[in-house]
Order: structure tokens, then C-alpha cells, then sequence
């Protein structure tokens, strides 16, 4: 293969058995190929029944760019709670000419590469009652009415219809795939005195799991009481006490194959003819002690036990790294320590690489300071933004320098010459209703491992410490805010008696160290009163506005000027003596003067003014020199008023 293979894989749920070992088919499949990549797009699929987070998670689908990618494979199973997500993706991308493969089940719009489970689950029921004897069972199904649902139902009832039973829709439970939901049905069964049949017959694994444990809660036994069957063959259903009769299902060979036909097809898209007969795999039943089969279930154990031994140890070793990430992450004040501390703690992931890629208008957004409460939010929505930075970027056992880029690259250089072939897993960084942007990395045989769950956890566990720091941010900005509007007059925006008090406390090291003299200049607008009463109090609000604006023009660096009351004003100032003073004075009077005409104002803008220095300045004596200046300053008006 000259040409390289780019493939995207979507699903939701990554830490889940189920898609797992699909991703570890396609994973082994893919370690005896040469220029391919594979790239898996997953959400965490949290399932707390809010649309908003749903959509924050499903961003992460977005980002598949069918101008790059040869093919999708989906998996729909996965997007019962969203399937207008997948319907959507497989539009856009059958709108794109990307073909489209579908594993385990039919979705329109996809060549689908199925496993035929119909034999093994007929005889799974058929077993039940030609061998147990039963006539009185129960079937636990997904989701209600769904077409996607009814290939085991279908057989159910046949098995029924073939022994000369009939089924009774009315006594289907609807556990939705996850063992919560079949658990939280049965309890509503038996509490509105439901009785218990011979056997439930669940269509997956999990929801079996899920009637065990409601079960055991009230006090009945498998076998003894009622049995139970599942479907799938996970681990947790092999490693519960029975073990649950099932259909071990071959979702790990499926994966692979399912990549063997969209190579197949991508050399020679004409053979387009029966893709799923060419590829189809049967499943088979195995029968363990939850209908008292009688079975090793010890070995089965023991090398199950042997495998998870190894990733327990890892586990504990994970979480007590969470733990000491998210805490020391959690003191972190401003984003740029965050991220410098996180940078530390990404090489214990053990890929080939990571980017922690966020969408650009949040990292401006911390860095951005504005004296105005509104404009402090940062965005609060789930759209990944069309700037891209990855903030952290790990390979080659070190950190790189941050990257902007587009959106529709993905990710820098992920396309890169080589004939290797690559593995990379894109998962949304999004703490409730905000996605601040995605992980990924380049995988190195952590399918394989296990350890996708544990991946998982540690960019949840980013996302939150994220939301945290940001969380943080603003509140130490809204204090600095209303801090700054505690010291400042609202008019002006100059600093009140208050705030000079606090600014001239942080100059007095500065004078000293540098044994610089200090002027307080005191200035009153000359006939407040009459601007007020002959063209209205917006007219005074103006004229007190040019006074501030001359102010802040003419004053020096280290200067601070103040609204002192009314229409009084004070600068501080540093390093004047009685020159400079003068000086400033004359220059004051003719920005004011400048300002007045520049504006036009109507009204006669004059000002008096007084001032005192002081060379050993210390704070004691803030209130003497501005006494001597407001005195010095009403002999300036006297002056005035005498010459007039």
C-alpha cells in the first residue's frame, strides 16, 4: 500500500467493553499494515439525561474532516441516546463521498458489517426450553419500538412461537443497554407486584448484570430462584458468581474485519457486492451456571483474574496519580501555572504523543483584562471555535512549544510522510454545557492494555481541574474589579480618597529608595454651581471629565491622580520640586484650556489650583500636605476672583 489510509472511527463511550474490543480488533489489524492511519473520535457518553452536556460531548465529532479521511467506520449501537448525531455525521460524510462502514449494526447510508447472531440466540432460548424445561420467560430488550432493537426480540418470539408459547409484550422490560436502567425497571416491576418468571432472557450483558443485582437486593438467587441470560460475553458478566449464560459475541474479530473491507474497498471500489455476506461472522452461546449449566468457570476466572491483576496494579497506581494531579492542579491561580503544571504530568500517560489542543478564544480570554464587569465572561458554549491552540504538545519524551492551527487540521503534522502506521484517539475536553476543546494522542498499544477507561478518567479529571482554574480566574477578576471600583470614582475613573490612599502606600519604597521629593496638587473647578444651574448637570458632568482627561494627559508615569471630592481633584506626585510644579501647573492649564475649545463647551472651564512639597515624604504626612495644597490653593482662587 504506496498510498497512505486515513480512517476515522466514531463512537461514544470510551471506556465501555463493548466498542472496546472492536477498537482493539481494528488496533491488531492494523500493527501488520504499513500507511495507514486510524484516528478514533469517541465522547465519554456520561449519561446524566442533559441535552446540553450531550452536546458539549458530541462537539468532539465535529472535528472529523472528511477532506482528509479515505472512510468512516461507526459504530450505532453507541448513539441510541443521539442518533441524529450519527445520522447527521454519516450525511456529511456520505455528502463528501466518504464511504461509510457500519459494524454490528445496520445504519442507512453505510456499508454494514454485521455479526449473525440469529442462530446463537435462538438456541440460547431454545436451550432454556427444551433443556431446562422452562415455559414461563421474560425478555429484557434496549430500547422500545427501536427497528435497531427487534433482531433479538424477533428471535425471542420465534423460539416461543416454535414451542407453541406465546409472548406477551406487556411483560418486556426496556433496560436501554446499561445495567442502572434494567435494574431501575425491574424494581418498578416487582413493586407494582409483578411476578417473577422462570428466566430472564436480557439482550446484553450488561442489562443482565443489572437484573443479578436487583435481584440479590430483594433477596432471590441465581439459578436457584429465577435464571438469568445475557448476551455479548463480557468480562464482568463472566466474572460474577454464577457466571452468566451468554452469547459470546465476537466483537474483537468483527473490528478487524471491518478494516479488512474498508481496505478491500478502497483499492477496488467497484467490487462494492455483498460486503456483508463477504465479511459476516457468526456468534455461538456458551451456557454457565446462571441456568446451572455446568461449566469451568474457575479457569474461565482465574485467567480473566491473571489479566486484571495487571491492570489493577496499574489502576492503583493511576488514581493515586489523579489524585496528586488534580490537587496540585487545584491550587493553580492563572492558567499559564496550570498549564505548566500539567505539563509534568502528562508523560505518565505512556503514549507516543499528546496535545492538549483548546479552542483559541479561551486562552485569549484569560489573558484578557477589561475594567468592565460584562466583558469578563469567557464563551459558555459547545462549539469548537475554527482556531485551534494545543497548549501542550508531548512527543518524543518532551514537551514542544505551543501550536496555533486550524480547526480542520486537526492536529499538527498528523499526516506526516512515513509508511508507519498510526493510531490516535480525539476525545472533548468539556466540563457540563462548555467545551473548551480536545485531547488527543497518538496510542502505543494502550487498546490493547485496557486502558482506555483509565484515559478517560485522566482528561475528565483535566476537564474539571479546568473548569476550576477558570472558575478561579473569574472570581479573582470580579474582586479585582469591584476592588478597582471600590477605589475609583464612577464618574472619572479616577482614584477617590480611598484609592489614593492604597496607590500612594505602594509608592512611599519607591521615594525613598530613590530620595525623590513629593507634590500634592490640589485643583477646584472655579463656579461648579453655575455650569450646573445655567446648562444642566451634563454639563457639569462634562466639565469634570475634561479636568480628569487634562489630568491624565499631562501627569508623569509614577504620578496618581484622584477625584478628591466634588469638583476638587489631587495628583500625586513623584520627584517634583518647585519648578517642575510651576511647570506643571502652566501645562495643565493648557491642556485644559485645549480640551475646552476642542469640545466647544459654552460655559467659562477655568480651575484654581494649590500645591506642597515634600522632600522626607512619608505617609503621616498625606493629610498635612494636602491641607497645605488646599490652602495655597484657595489663596490662588482669592487671587483670581481679586484681579477679575
Amino acid at each position: 500500500m504506496d498510498k497512505r489510509i486515513n480512517i476515522a472511527v466514531a463512537f461514544s463511550g470510551i471506556n465501555d467493553e463493548y466498542q472496546g474490543k472492536m477498537c482493539v480488533g481494528i488496533s491488531r489489524k492494523l500493527k501488520s499494515l504499513k500507511n495507514v492511519t486510524v484516528a478514533y473520535f469517541s465522547a465519554f457518553n456520561a449519561d446524566i439525561g442533559l441535552k446540553e452536556v450531550e452536546d458539549a460531548e458530541n462537539e468532539i465529532f465535529s472535528l472529523i474532516n472528511f477532506d482528509v479521511f479515505d472512510a468512516l467506520i461507526v459504530i450505532p449501537n453507541n448513539f441510541l441516546r443521539c442518533m441524529d448525531v450519527l445520522l447527521a455525521l454519516v450525511k456529511r460524510a456520505n455528502e463528501s463521498g466518504t464511504p461509510v462502514f457500519a459494524m454490528d449494526v445496520a445504519c442507512e447510508g453505510c456499508k454494514n458489517i454485521l455479526i449473525n447472531n440469529v442462530p446463537a440466540y435462538k438456541r440460547l432460548v431454545d436451550h432454556l426450553i427444551d433443556v431446562h424445561g422452562l415455559k414461563n420467560l421474560m425478555y429484557v430488550g434496549g430500547v422500545k419500538d427501536k427497528p435497531y432493537c427487534s433482531e433479538k426480540l424477533t428471535q425471542f418470539k420465534k423460539s416461543l412461537a416454535d414451542h407453541g408459547m406465546e409472548f406477551d409484550i406487556d411483560r418486556c422490560l426496556w433496560g436501554e443497554f446499561y445495567d442502572g436502567a434494567a435494574k431501575r425497571e425491574l424494581a418498578k416491576y416487582l413493586d407494582n407486584g409483578g411476578k417473577l418468571p422462570e428466566a430472564f432472557v436480557c439482550a446484553n450483558d450488561s442489562m443482565a448484570l443489572g437484573i443479578c443485582y436487583e435481584l440479590e437486593r430483594r433477596g432471590y438467587t441465581v439459578p436457584e430462584d429465577v435464571y438469568v441470560t445475557g448476551f455479548d460475553g463480557i468480562i464482568t458478566n463472566l466474572l460474577h458468581q454464577p457466571a452468566i449464560t451468554t452469547v459470546e459475541v465476537p466483537y474483537q474479530e468483527l473490528g478487524g474485519k471491518t478494516l479488512e473491507a474498508v481496505l478491500d474497498y478502497l483499492q477496488n471500489p467497484s467490487d462494492d457486492n455483498d460486503v456483508e455476506k463477504k465479511y459476516a461472522i457468526v456468534s455461538d452461546p456458551s451456557f454457565f451456571g446462571s441456568c446451572e449449566c455446568v461449566s469451568d468457570e474457575r479457569t474461565i476466572r482465574n485467567k480473566i483474574s491473571r489479566n486484571l491483576s495487571v491492570d489493577l496494579y496499574r489502576r492503583n497506581y493511576m488514581n493515586s496519580y489523579f489524585v496528586k494531579m488534580s490537587t496540585e492542579l487545584s491550587t493553580c491561580e492563572d492558567i499559564e501555572s496550570y498549564f505548566k503544571t500539567l505539563e509534568h504530568y502528562v508523560n505518565e500517560i505512556q503514549t507516543k504523543s499528546i496535545y492538549l489542543c483548546y479552542s483559541l478564544e479561551y486562552t485569549l480570554s484569560y489573558e484578557r483584562y477589561d475594567s468592565f464587569l460584562e466583558n469578563y465572561s469567557v464563551p459558555s458554549k459547545a462549539q469548537l471555535s475554527d482556531d485551534i491552540c494545543a497548549k501542550i504538545i508531548y512527543k518524543n519524551g518532551k514537551i514542544c512549544e505551543p501550536e496555533v492551527f486550524k480547526k480542520h487540521e486537526m492536529l499538527p503534522d498528523m499526516f506526516a510522510s512515513g509508511d508507519d502506521s498510526r493510531e490516535y484517539y480525539f476525545v472533548p475536553i468539556h466540563f457540563l454545557s462548555r467545551t473548551f476543546g480536545y485531547v488527543a494522542c497518538e496510542v502505543r498499544g494502550d487498546l490493547e492494555s485496557g486502558n482506555s477507561a483509565m484515559y478517560n478518567s485522566w482528561v475528565s479529571y483535566i476537564a474539571i481541574s479546568h473548569n476550576n482554574v477558570l472558575e478561579q480566574i473569574k472570581a479573582k477578576r470580579y474582586t479585582d474589579v469591584l476592588e478597582d471600583l471600590y477605589n475609583r470614582d464612577s464618574l472619572t475613573m479616577l482614584f477617590n480618597r480611598r484609592g489614593l490612599f492604597t496607590e500612594q502606600a505602594g509608592k512611599i519604597d519607591y521615594i525613598t529608595e530613590n530620595n525623590l521629593p513629593v507634590m500634592l496638587f490640589l485643583l477646584d473647578l472655579d463656579d461648579m454651581k453655575g455650569i450646573n444651574d445655567g446648562f444642566g448637570h451634563a454639563a457639569g458632568d462634562e466639565a469634570l471629565l475634561l479636568i480628569a482627561e487634562s489630568l491624565n494627559e499631562v501627569k508623569g508615569e509614577q504620578d496618581i491622580v484622584c477625584r478628591y471630592g466634588g469638583d476638587e481633584f489631587l495628583l500625586f506626585g513623584i520627584g517634583y520640586d518647585e519648578a517642575a510644579a510651576e511647570q506643571f501647573g502652566k501645562r495643565l492649564e493648557k491642556e485644559i484650556s485645549r480640551r475646552g475649545e476642542e469640545n466647544q463647551v459654552k460655559y467659562d472651564l477655568s480651575e484654581s489650583f494649590g500645591y506642597a512639597i515634600c522632600k522626607n515624604y512619608t505617609a503621616e504626612y498625606l493629610d498635612e500636605l494636602c491641607s497645605e495644597a488646599d490652602t495655597n490653593m484657595y489663596i490662588h482662587k482669592r487671587s483670581k476672583k481679586a484681579n477679575a
